[in-house]
Formats: C-alpha cells, sequence, structure tokens
C-alpha cells in the first residue's frame, strides 16, 4: 500500500509538471505583462523570476473553490460583457481569487500596498488607487467617460471606498479593496447580497451604462455575481 501511493504521487506530480498551460494561462499572462513573463509547464512565472503553480489538478465544491483557489480557479466562471441578468446560483464570475497571486502582484501588506498608491480625480472627488498594472490610469479613464453623463453622477458619488487592507465580511478572505484595485461607487444605490432581508432576492439599481464603462476599462462588476455586490467593480482584464 505505502509503495502504491507514492507511486501515486509521482504519476500525480508528473502529470502536473506536463500539464499545458491553457488559454485562459495565456490571457492572465497577456493582461499584466509588466508583472508577468509567461506560463509553462503548469506554472506561472513571474519577471523577477519566481513562479506559482498554475492548476494544482483538484476538482472542488464551490465553498472549497472560494476558500481554497488555485490560479487556474479563478476563471471557474466565465464573465459575459454587457447586458445582464440575475445570475444562477453560486455563479461567481471573478469572485474567486487566488490570496498569494494578488499579494505577490500588489503588496503583501498594507505597507507594500500602500507604497504603490496614487491619488486621482473621480469625479471631483479624490481618492486612492494602485499604481500596479496602470490601474489608476485605467480608472481615470473610467472617470473621464462617465463625465460625459452628468444623470449618471448621483450613482458615482461620493463613493463608498477604494484602498483598505481588510477582510470580506463574515470571511477571512482579503478583500480587492486591500490592493487598491477596486472602487465601491455610491452605497445609496446599491445593493449588496447579506444585506437582503426576507431571504435571497438579486436587487439591483446601477444603469447598464456604468457597467459598460467600466467593462471597457478593465474593471468586471460584481452585480453579476449571484452573491451580488453591485457597488463593486475591481481591475480583472483577464476576465474581460
Amino acid at each position: 500500500m505505502y509503495r502504491f501511493l507514492i507511486l501515486f504521487s509521482l504519476i500525480f506530480s508528473a502529470t502536473l509538471l506536463q500539464a499545458k498551460c491553457d488559454t485562459h494561462a495565456k490571457k492572465l499572462v497577456q493582461s499584466y505583462p509588466h508583472q508577468l513573463s509567461g506560463c509553462k509547464n503548469n506554472k506561472i512565472f513571474w519577471r523577477d523570476g519566481s513562479s506559482m503553480l498554475y492548476d494544482d489538478g483538484k476538482k472542488e465544491t464551490f465553498e472549497k473553490i472560494l476558500t481554497q483557489a488555485d490560479i487556474e480557479d479563478m476563471f471557474t466562471h466565465s464573465y459575459k460583457n454587457g447586458r445582464y441578468s440575475k445570475p444562477p446560483k453560486n455563479y461567481d464570475p471573478g469572485r474567486y481569487r487566488n490570496d498569494a497571486f494578488f499579494r505577490k502582484m500588489y503588496g503583501n501588506s498594507a505597507h507594500a500596498v500602500k507604497k504603490h498608491l496614487t491619488t486621482i480625480n473621480w469625479l471631483g472627488q479624490k481618492i486612492q488607487v494602485t499604481t500596479v498594472n496602470h490601474v489608476h490610469k485605467q480608472l481615470q479613464k473610467v472617470a473621464k467617460a462617465l463625465a460625459k453623463y452628468p444623470k449618471l453622477r448621483k450613482y458615482l458619488t461620493p463613493i463608498g471606498g477604494t484602498f483598505k487592507w481588510r477582510k470580506i465580511a463574515g470571511t477571512n478572505r482579503l478583500s480587492v479593496h486591500s490592493f487598491g484595485a477596486a472602487i465601491d461607487i455610491r452605497v445609496k444605490y446599491s445593493a449588496y447580497w447579506r444585506w437582503s432581508k426576507g431571504g435571497y432576492k438579486y436587487r439591483n439599481q446601477i444603469p447598464l451604462q456604468i457597467v459598460k464603462i467600466f467593462e471597457k476599462y478593465g474593471f468586471i462588476w460584481g452585480g453579476k455575481w449571484y452573491h451580488y455586490d453591485t457597488m463593486h467593480f475591481e481591475y480583472r482584464p483577464e476576465l474581460l
């Protein structure tokens, strides 16, 4: 039995090493060219020479993927641009995140992340976002595009927040806000699944026009998650 376990372990390890980098891995590398250099033999390579396992080969339940996602798991659900409808149960494209990947990319502590923050103008409000991956420039483009539509301003300002090193409510997982790569627009017109009273019910007041503009510049929207968060946008160009 012991020999069998050793043999199985060797075969499993060899399979992982031989695994090909799929189209999702290639899109990931293309989306973060300043950070990533390539994917080979089931590993994502960073420009500093380090690497991370792409796919651990495990197919887990919803809860395990949510809490223990590898990099490949981040593509479990496809994010669909443009028009939306009520998401199917537990369909959360972009909500699965590999914590080590984001810590490596943006900073492993609040102090490390703060080194890369800058202040930009968001429709007259000064906000802090990261310069890593030029997120600040992309969000500034979003603001410039949205400024052309005065009727949308009431949904956009004052914002709910940008950078804050914190865990997602009710979890031990870091929020993307911890990395300065997310923005919550105005809370007054927003809905969040944890606020739902009397049982789960999908709600949204955010106009599609706002969603499309954010998506154009690399931001996904939390309103397309079953566990919806309609104020939330985060920079995830690999999913678009």
